[in-house]
């Protein structure tokens, strides 16, 4: 019985760790794994793949910001359909603050100068985007330059 009892607390003590052991590595895994930010792209996701350019990049790598519909009240009110079928309908461009129009515009930008691009939905967007006033759109892409381009 003495033999018994010792090979139970054996087990119980060689068993706990163990589980501890296991828990904490799969919560180290989980951890060493970055998040992805859905409405930014880093510098580090744009250097480690190679892009024709910035619609290229976001078409591969945040496909939803080219299919985000409105929910925008000024939208609906307008009378604006929020399902749109283009590619990018309603979205506007933005490099460093200044305007560059549409969605193709996107297509003049080299991957190589872009440090972050970052979606905003419409309401977002026409509180902080100069030259957008009363405009209807269904969001923006925000593009900031590496220092130096």
């Amino acid at each position: 019985m003495r033999v018994l009892l010792q090979i139970v607390v054996g087990v119980a003590f060689i068993g706990v760790p163990l589980a501890c052991s296991s828990s904490s590595g799969a919560a180290r895994n989980t951890s060493a794994v970055p998040k992805v930010n859905p409405d930014f792209i880093t510098t580090s996701e744009i250097d480690a793949q190679s892009f024709r350019d910035a619609y290229d990049l976001v078409q591969r790598l945040r496909p939803t910001w080219f299919t985000r519909k409105s929910g925008s009240s000024t939208a609906r009110r307008m009378g604006v359909s929020t399902s749109n079928s283009a590619i990018g309908a309603g979205l506007v461009v933005y490099l460093d603050n200044s305007r560059l129009g549409g969605v193709d515009a996107l297509r003049q930008l080299t991957t190589s100068a872009i440090e972050s691009l970052q979606f905003m939905d419409a309401a977002t967007a026409t509180a902080t985007l100069p030259g957008l006033g009363s405009s209807v759109i269904s969001g923006a892409i925000v593009a900031r330059t590496r220092r130096g381009f």
